[in-house]
């Protein structure tokens, strides 16, 4: 079996701390066998060639914005098996002119309340497509931003988290938001978790084993069907 690839694309606004987060798992990803390279420039997605033969790429990039061209090239590895994961802003706060892309990763961020939330984080309970990456962890408090996005039903749900009633407030009843979910796109595999705002949110344990059984199960090649474009 040849190496796995996997391609980690980070930088955008300083405030989500691109290295730190993605430094978190790129040792992971080394000790799953697979060779990490790092781009900390968007231009990497001119290369169309290069992007369709990796088998996993790690989009941490918040407020970016792809051209034509590089929306493209990601867009279409992605649709011929390029396995694509991401957490927090850095993969659904970012690109938001780009409609394909957006449509790929099934959600984009639109609102967190001010400051950090003490809020729930609900796993799925009933058997779900994908539950594997859920597998025995149960509900778990986090303190951090929570995210408000807007998404559509072609993604499978593993996580979610409840914005309650408010008074004075918009909505009647309890809004519920998707904090993890898996997506296929053509032949590829699509992780997001909302979750990452600082790398010590990805250090919590049960947002640890979800993210990283995520990008396992993104990767074309930890698939049985494993193929190249």
């Amino acid at each position: 079996m040849s190496t796995r690839t996997a391609l980690v694309v980070r930088g955008g606004w300083e405030g989500h701390d691109p290295v730190g987060c993605t430094e978190v798992f790129i040792p992971f990803l080394e000790a799953q066998g697979f060779e990490v390279a790092v781009a900390d420039d968007l231009s990497v997605y001119d290369d169309a060639g290069r992007i369709a033969a990796t088998d996993l790429v790690v989009h941490s990039w918040s407020g970016g914005m792809l051209t034509s061209a590089q929306e493209a090239n990601l867009v279409s590895a992605v649709r011929h098996g390029t396995g694509l994961a991401g957490w927090h802003g850095g993969i659904i706060g970012t690109n938001v002119a780009n409609a394909a892309y957006l449509r790929m990763v099934g959600g984009r961020f639109v609102h967190h309340p001010e400051g950090f939330q003490d809020y729930t984080v609900n796993i799925s309970r009933s058997p779900v497509r994908d539950g594997e990456i859920v597998e025995g962890l149960d509900d778990y408090q986090v303190l951090t931003e929570q995210y408000w996005v807007l998404s559509d039903s072609a993604s499978t749900v593993l996580a979610t988290t409840t914005f309650a009633i408010e008074d004075g407030g918009e909505w009647a009843e309890p809004a519920i938001m998707p904090v993890t979910w898996t997506r296929r796109w053509g032949a590829g595999r699509v992780f997001v978790c909302t979750l990452g705002h600082q790398a010590s949110d990805l250090r919590q344990h049960p947002t640890t084993t979800m993210i990283e059984r995520g990008l396992l199960w993104a990767s074309r090649s930890d698939r049985p069907e494993r193929h190249r474009p």
